[in-house]
């Protein structure tokens, strides 16, 4: 898998040719002219091996954001469509600064750790089968995995058509949950307020969750170093010293 952009080799008449070929030879020319350049192997090839496809080159899109069709080599072209919906990017691995430079991408990934979030509650729930179906309207990888994604979503992401899929499927498992007493029931009430709001780790918006013992709070609410509820597992732990 190439992961970086190449770019093209100058080409020159080289030494070891310079006995049997001048650079005004007609043959040379000839030759030199029907090569072709592989965006994707950044290295030219003859007529037979490169018919002027044209793909998308997934460092370009990695890199830049770049979802522009360039010329490609047959081989290259069959890789390319092998590897089209496959999840094999993880953003976080291969592009670090992707998400920082495509606002589109941004706004799906923080879709996307509330739809993880919340189909975990929906399948501990047996009356949520009927939303958890409307989830097979996405690749199940972007609704089990954060940040990993195939060329094939990330395009569909620039495009504004997995945004909007996964926006009807969050508001219908938003709908069950808050209508649903299984799924209230394990559902989190703040310790700091105890107001009367039932929160979920889903609810990015409004709600923290304590990384050491993942009860949830009120944004507002929450202080790291006095979670109510690490300090009642702390003082459980002394009491049976």
């Amino acid at each position: 898998m190439v992961l970086e952009v190449l770019e093209a080799a100058k080409w020159s008449l080289s030494q070891k040719h310079s006995d049997s070929f001048s650079s005004t030879d007609s043959g040379y020319v000839g030759y030199m002219k029907r090569l072709r350049y592989c965006d994707y192997l950044g290295k030219y090839f003859c007529d037979s091996c490169h018919k002027g496809c044209e793909a998308i080159i997934p460092a370009r899109v990695l890199s830049n954001w770049d979802f522009g069709r360039y010329p490609v080599c047959q081989f290259s072209k069959q890789i390319l469509e092998s590897i089209w919906e496959k999840p094999l990017f993880k953003i976080t691995d291969v592009a670090k600064k992707l998400y920082s430079q495509a606002k589109e991408l941004q706004k799906f990934r923080e879709l996307q750790e509330q739809l993880i979030s919340i189909k975990k509650l929906l399948k501990a729930c047996r009356l949520s089968k009927g939303v958890l179906d409307e989830f097979q309207q996405l690749p199940s990888h972007l609704s089990d995995e954060l940040h990993l994604f195939a060329m094939d979503d990330l395009i569909k992401i620039k495009r504004g058509q997995l945004l909007t899929i996964a926006k009807a499927i969050m508001k219908s498992a938003v709908d069950h949950v808050e209508a649903c007493q299984l799924c209230l029931a394990n559902g989190f009430i703040c310790e700091f307020c105890h107001g009367k709001d039932v929160l979920f780790p889903f609810q990015t918006d409004i709600c923290t969750r304590c990384q050491e013992c993942r009860a949830c709070f009120h944004t507002s609410c929450f202080r790291n170093d006095a979670c109510p509820k690490c300090i009642r597992i702390q003082n459980r732990r002394a009491a049976r010293r």
